[in-house]
Protein backbone atom coordinates (compact mmCIF):
# COMPACT_ATOMS: atom_id res chain seq x y z
CA UNK A 1 0.00 0.00 0.00
CA UNK A 2 1.41 3.65 -1.03
CA UNK A 3 1.15 6.09 2.16
CA UNK A 4 0.58 10.04 1.02
CA UNK A 5 2.25 12.27 3.56
CA UNK A 6 -0.20 15.56 3.38
CA UNK A 7 2.26 18.71 3.45
CA UNK A 8 1.16 19.63 7.23
CA UNK A 9 3.92 22.03 8.51
CA UNK A 10 4.11 22.77 12.39
CA UNK A 11 2.88 26.45 10.92
CA UNK A 12 0.27 25.22 9.45
CA UNK A 13 -1.14 23.48 12.69
CA UNK A 14 -0.82 26.27 14.95
CA UNK A 15 -2.22 28.67 12.25
CA UNK A 16 -5.72 26.23 11.65
CA UNK A 17 -8.64 27.66 12.79
CA UNK A 18 -11.44 25.54 14.65
CA UNK A 19 -12.61 22.43 13.13
CA UNK A 20 -15.88 22.78 11.44
CA UNK A 21 -18.02 20.20 13.38
CA UNK A 22 -21.09 20.07 10.87
CA UNK A 23 -18.21 19.13 8.20
CA UNK A 24 -16.53 16.83 10.54
CA UNK A 25 -19.70 15.32 11.47
CA UNK A 26 -20.28 14.80 8.28
CA UNK A 27 -16.93 12.66 7.19
CA UNK A 28 -17.43 10.34 10.44
CA UNK A 29 -20.71 9.80 8.90
CA UNK A 30 -19.21 8.29 5.62
CA UNK A 31 -17.90 5.28 8.17
CA UNK A 32 -20.67 2.86 7.88
CA UNK A 33 -21.51 1.01 10.88
CA UNK A 34 -24.05 -1.59 12.51
CA UNK A 35 -26.65 0.27 15.23
CA UNK A 36 -27.14 -1.46 18.57
CA UNK A 37 -29.29 -0.38 21.54
CA UNK A 38 -27.17 -0.11 25.05
CA UNK A 39 -29.31 -0.83 27.97
CA UNK A 40 -28.98 -0.93 31.73
CA UNK A 41 -31.32 -1.13 34.77
CA UNK A 42 -34.42 -3.47 34.33
CA UNK A 43 -38.43 -3.42 35.43
CA UNK A 44 -39.07 0.44 36.22
CA UNK A 45 -35.15 1.00 35.90
CA UNK A 46 -34.72 -0.14 32.60
CA UNK A 47 -33.38 2.54 30.59
CA UNK A 48 -31.95 2.28 27.03
CA UNK A 49 -30.19 4.48 24.31
CA UNK A 50 -29.32 3.75 20.19
CA UNK A 51 -25.85 4.20 19.40
CA UNK A 52 -23.56 3.40 16.79
CA UNK A 53 -20.14 3.63 18.80
CA UNK A 54 -19.59 -0.12 19.87
CA UNK A 55 -17.12 -2.28 18.68
CA UNK A 56 -15.22 -5.25 19.56
CA UNK A 57 -12.27 -4.34 22.06
CA UNK A 58 -10.66 -7.80 22.61
CA UNK A 59 -11.43 -11.71 22.66
CA UNK A 60 -9.19 -12.78 25.47
CA UNK A 61 -11.00 -11.29 27.81
CA UNK A 62 -13.87 -10.85 25.84
CA UNK A 63 -14.50 -7.48 26.22
CA UNK A 64 -17.08 -4.80 23.84
CA UNK A 65 -16.72 -0.88 24.16
CA UNK A 66 -19.34 1.18 24.17
CA UNK A 67 -18.85 5.59 23.29
CA UNK A 68 -21.53 7.29 25.31
CA UNK A 69 -21.80 11.12 25.20
CA UNK A 70 -21.14 12.74 28.36
CA UNK A 71 -24.10 14.58 28.56
CA UNK A 72 -26.72 11.75 27.53
CA UNK A 73 -29.00 10.22 30.49
CA UNK A 74 -26.65 6.87 29.82
CA UNK A 75 -23.97 8.21 30.75
CA UNK A 76 -25.17 8.79 34.12
CA UNK A 77 -26.85 5.36 34.47
CA UNK A 78 -23.03 3.81 33.36
CA UNK A 79 -21.64 5.98 35.51
CA UNK A 80 -22.95 4.42 38.64
CA UNK A 81 -24.05 0.82 37.05
CA UNK A 82 -21.91 -2.17 36.73
CA UNK A 83 -23.33 -3.76 34.04
CA UNK A 84 -25.07 -3.13 30.67
CA UNK A 85 -26.04 -5.14 27.73
CA UNK A 86 -25.70 -4.31 24.13
CA UNK A 87 -28.71 -5.54 21.34
CA UNK A 88 -27.17 -5.16 17.54
CA UNK A 89 -30.41 -4.16 15.68
CA UNK A 90 -31.34 -6.66 12.77
CA UNK A 91 -32.80 -4.81 9.59
CA UNK A 92 -35.97 -5.29 10.77
CA UNK A 93 -35.44 -2.80 13.95
CA UNK A 94 -35.10 0.31 12.52
CA UNK A 95 -38.27 1.46 14.41
CA UNK A 96 -36.61 0.48 17.46
CA UNK A 97 -33.48 2.44 16.47
CA UNK A 98 -35.48 5.35 16.53
CA UNK A 99 -37.42 5.08 19.12
CA UNK A 100 -34.36 4.55 21.60
CA UNK A 101 -32.66 7.99 19.73
CA UNK A 102 -35.47 10.09 21.12
CA UNK A 103 -37.92 9.92 18.23
CA UNK A 104 -40.84 7.76 20.03
CA UNK A 105 -42.59 5.46 17.77
CA UNK A 106 -45.69 5.14 19.91
CA UNK A 107 -47.47 2.36 18.39
CA UNK A 108 -43.71 0.33 19.16
CA UNK A 109 -43.97 -2.31 22.26
CA UNK A 110 -40.17 -3.32 22.46
CA UNK A 111 -39.56 -6.50 23.80
CA UNK A 112 -36.78 -6.77 26.04
CA UNK A 113 -35.50 -10.37 27.83
CA UNK A 114 -34.15 -10.95 30.98
CA UNK A 115 -30.73 -12.84 31.15
CA UNK A 116 -30.84 -15.29 33.63
CA UNK A 117 -28.49 -14.51 36.41
CA UNK A 118 -27.69 -11.00 35.58
CA UNK A 119 -31.13 -9.23 37.34
CA UNK A 120 -29.71 -5.78 35.94
CA UNK A 121 -29.65 -6.49 32.12
CA UNK A 122 -32.09 -6.38 29.92
CA UNK A 123 -31.87 -7.14 25.86
CA UNK A 124 -33.75 -6.56 23.12
CA UNK A 125 -35.38 -9.30 21.47
CA UNK A 126 -34.96 -10.61 18.13
CA UNK A 127 -31.60 -8.64 17.84
CA UNK A 128 -28.72 -9.86 15.44
CA UNK A 129 -26.46 -10.34 18.48
CA UNK A 130 -26.90 -9.53 22.32
CA UNK A 131 -24.20 -9.19 25.26
CA UNK A 132 -24.45 -9.17 28.99
CA UNK A 133 -21.50 -7.19 30.37
CA UNK A 134 -19.99 -6.34 33.17
CA UNK A 135 -18.23 -2.93 33.44
CA UNK A 136 -14.09 -3.36 33.89
CA UNK A 137 -13.28 -0.03 32.79
CA UNK A 138 -14.02 3.61 31.75
CA UNK A 139 -12.10 5.99 30.12
CA UNK A 140 -13.05 9.54 29.17
CA UNK A 141 -12.59 10.80 25.83
CA UNK A 142 -13.35 14.03 24.78
CA UNK A 143 -16.64 14.51 25.34
CA UNK A 144 -17.84 10.92 25.90
CA UNK A 145 -16.67 8.13 28.03
CA UNK A 146 -15.66 4.70 26.65
CA UNK A 147 -17.50 2.50 29.18
CA UNK A 148 -15.70 -1.47 28.54
CA UNK A 149 -17.75 -4.49 29.58
CA UNK A 150 -16.35 -8.09 29.85
CA UNK A 151 -18.73 -9.85 27.43
CA UNK A 152 -20.52 -12.82 30.11
CA UNK A 153 -23.39 -13.80 28.26
CA UNK A 154 -23.66 -13.31 24.41
CA UNK A 155 -26.97 -14.51 21.82
CA UNK A 156 -26.34 -14.81 17.72
CA UNK A 157 -29.14 -14.85 15.31
CA UNK A 158 -28.81 -15.41 11.82
CA UNK A 159 -30.38 -12.46 10.53
CA UNK A 160 -29.12 -9.30 8.43
CA UNK A 161 -28.01 -6.24 10.35
CA UNK A 162 -29.18 -2.63 10.64
CA UNK A 163 -26.29 -0.54 8.69
CA UNK A 164 -26.17 3.10 9.26
CA UNK A 165 -24.20 5.46 6.80
CA UNK A 166 -24.48 8.96 5.94
CA UNK A 167 -27.47 9.69 8.14
CA UNK A 168 -29.30 7.43 6.53
CA UNK A 169 -30.68 3.44 7.53
CA UNK A 170 -29.65 0.47 5.41
CA UNK A 171 -29.35 -3.29 5.45
CA UNK A 172 -26.35 -5.46 3.83
CA UNK A 173 -27.89 -8.28 1.77
CA UNK A 174 -26.60 -11.71 3.01
CA UNK A 175 -26.67 -14.91 1.70
CA UNK A 176 -25.70 -16.29 5.10
CA UNK A 177 -24.73 -14.19 8.57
Amino acid sequence: MNARTLPVSDDDIVAQPALDERRLRHALGRFATGVVVISCGSGESLHAMTANAFMSGSLKPPLIVVSVGTRARMHERLMDDTHFGVSVLSNEQEPHSRHFAGEPQTWLVPGFAAVDGLPGVMLLERAVARFATRIVDRHPCGDHTLFIGEVLVFALDEQAPLVFFGGRYGSVATDRC
